[in-house]
């Protein structure tokens, strides 16, 4: 039972991790385009929502990639603490 816990808590820490990737490519890919090489300037944006990101949200409804979200990020750091606790916490077996 503590093997299938653990590897349960080898997958949620794959997906955290995985969210994590998509999140930042996800954020990269949205808002390049709208600042192009001063995307650091929507760092602040990567995780929280600020009045310039919503303004940055609305005006780029308009291209391909939908509007980023922090809860992504939010979401995927919650996934790999959980499974971190989970692989962690659980005995091994001798």
């Amino acid at each position: 039972m503590e093997a299938e816990i653990r590897k349960f808590g080898k997958i949620l820490i794959g997906l955290g991790v995985f969210g994590f990737v998509a999140a930042t490519a996800w954020w990269l890919l949205f808002f390049e385009p709208l600042l192009g090489v001063s995307v650091k300037d929507a760092s602040a944006c990567f995780y929280q929502t600020t009045v310039e990101c919503e303004v940055g949200n609305l005006v780029g409804q308009i291209g391909d990639v939908p509007p980023y979200s922090p809860a992504s990020l939010w979401i995927s750091s919650v996934v790999f603490i959980v499974g971190i606790l989970t692989y962690g916490l659980t005995a091994r077996r001798k």
